[in-house]
């Protein structure tokens, strides 16, 4: 299991710090990016690299339910990259 995780469904205003917040609670986190166009305008998607593959482990397993604002966040693994 990698130590990354994409996250998708949370409100468009949402800024780094915002979506880092959310995964404190679940570990190290060592990277929360809300990727951005090339104006600058949210593209509806997050990334966040936790410390170590277990504590993405620890968040799948948990099966908890994250909700900002009353949206559902939807986060999954990202695909292994081809020649791995």
């Amino acid at each position: 299991m990698a130590s990354r995780i994409n996250i998708s469904g949370r409100p468009f205003s949402f800024t780094n710090a915002q979506l880092r917040l959310i995964f404190v609670p679940l570990g190290t986190v060592e990277l929360a990016q809300v990727l951005r166009d090339a104006h600058g305008h949210s593209r509806g998607l997050g990334v966040v690299q936790m410390s170590c593959p277990e504590e993405v482990e620890h968040i799948f397993s948990a099966q908890q339910r994250f909700e900002v604002k009353g949206k559902h966040l939807d986060i999954w693994e990202p695909p292994d990259p081809v020649g791995r």
